[in-house]
Order: C-alpha cells, then sequence, then structure tokens
C-alpha cells in the first residue's frame, strides 16, 4: 500500500469519519461551481428542460464523425487514392473543429482534427 492509501485507511478507523454531514444522501449536483456566474441561469433552464449547451451537442456530433470519417479513411489501402469528396469531408470536418474549439469554454479540451498524411501511412 501506499502512502494515500495509508492516510485514508487511518482517517476511515477515526471517530471524525463515522458521523459526515450528508453522509448516506446523494451527492447534490445541480450546482457546478465551475460554471461562470453569467452563464448558470442558462444553464439552469437548459438542464430542467433536459437540454445541453450547444457546444456539448456539437462536441459529440464531432466525436461521432471524426470515427466514421476515420473509418472510411483507413479502409483505403495506403497505396490507394482518396475519393474527392472523402478529402473534402475531411476539410470541411476539420473547419468545423477549429470553429469548435474558438467557441467552447476555458479548459474543456479541444477537440483535435484529422491529419490525412499522418493516418495514410
Amino acid at each position: 500500500m501506499g502512502f494515500i492509501d495509508d492516510l485514508l485507511k487511518n482517517a476511515q478507523q477515526s471517530p471524525d469519519w463515522q458521523n459526515l454531514p450528508g453522509q448516506g444522501k446523494p451527492l447534490n449536483l445541480d450546482e457546478d461551481p465551475y460554471t461562470p456566474d453569467e452563464m448558470r441561469m442558462a444553464y439552469k433552464i437548459l438542464k430542467e428542460n433536459d437540454l445541453a449547451p450547444a457546444w456539448i451537442t456539437e462536441g459529440k456530433e464531432l466525436d461521432e464523425q471524426r470515427e466514421k470519417l476515420l473509418e472510411q479513411v483507413r479502409r483505403v489501402p495506403s497505396s490507394g487514392q482518396l475519393k474527392p469528396a472523402l478529402t473534402e469531408a475531411v476539410i470541411a470536418y476539420n473547419k468545423r473543429v477549429l470553429s469548435y474549439n474558438l467557441k467552447v469554454p476555458a479548459g474543456i479540451p479541444h477537440k483535435r482534427s484529422i491529419d490525412l498524411n499522418r493516418e495514410r501511412r
């Protein structure tokens, strides 16, 4: 066991650990401390209506599109030529990724564009 494991084990055995506030109750995840103050009301309304911010929806779409495009690119033999339509689809995807990356809030990981040269190797 490591140092942290020993600390946790000792803490769990102390009497202070037994009567923690909220013990046995579900966590309240209604408030996100990382949401900017000016966005809290908008996010609350979206959540209450089972909606998500546009950048989240677009991010999911980009993830799905990336997988489909990569699958199509990988099906073409390395010695073969990509169809112009596939190349254009990858270029359009990369433009969407750039636009998405400029829109997402700070701290959200950026999406990666598709590098056709690297994928073809």
